[in-house]
């Protein structure tokens, strides 16, 4: 799940997308808040370096690398509930506190399934979108390639 910062409304239908996945979450026929993962209705922009420091976590330690950073363009915040979800972590974090309410980019299984957060759009953008528009490439060069790293990290850790 990609989110973006509140008021990202793209198409002008009054929904950002992190109160359209907040809205997923709770109105589904399966359970509220599935995952444990709600995204927050803010919008900042930093580069974080606080990163779970746990040498086992499978987003930011696995086969493409390591993750020491992240950086945000205008995006959003997460909090987890392990009351929700047992099995959610956080493994980037918008402050040192490190807490439930100030999570980037979270994961979590539910039934054989697992899942993948993450509070801005920017660092999947690769630059190659509509020529109209103008382009960044968060992918490989914000945050010193990390996100590339986190991406690749996060697809091996939901396929295995």
């Amino acid at each position: 799940m990609i989110a973006d910062h509140n008021v990202s409304d793209r198409n002008n239908d009054g929904i950002d997308s992190p109160h359209a996945l907040n809205d997923l979450m709770s109105t589904n026929t399966v359970k509220s808040n599935p995952f444990g993962i709600t995204f927050n209705y803010d919008n900042f922009s930093l580069t974080s370096t606080y990163v779970s420091t746990s040498t086992t976590d499978p987003l930011l330690h696995n086969t493409y690398g390591n993750v020491t950073k992240a950086m945000w363009s205008a995006g959003c915040s997460m909090t987890i509930s392990t009351t929700a979800n047992s099995s959610v972590k956080g493994c980037v974090y918008k402050t040192s506190a490190q807490s439930t309410s100030t999570v980037m980019i979270a994961y979590a299984t539910f039934g054989t399934g697992k899942v993948v957060a993450i509070g801005d759009s920017s660092i999947a953008d690769d630059g190659t979108g509509d020529t109209g528009d103008t382009l960044y490439n968060g992918y490989t060069l914000d945050a010193g390639g990390n996100h590339r790293i986190l991406l690749m990290n996060a697809i091996t850790w939901m396929v295995n």
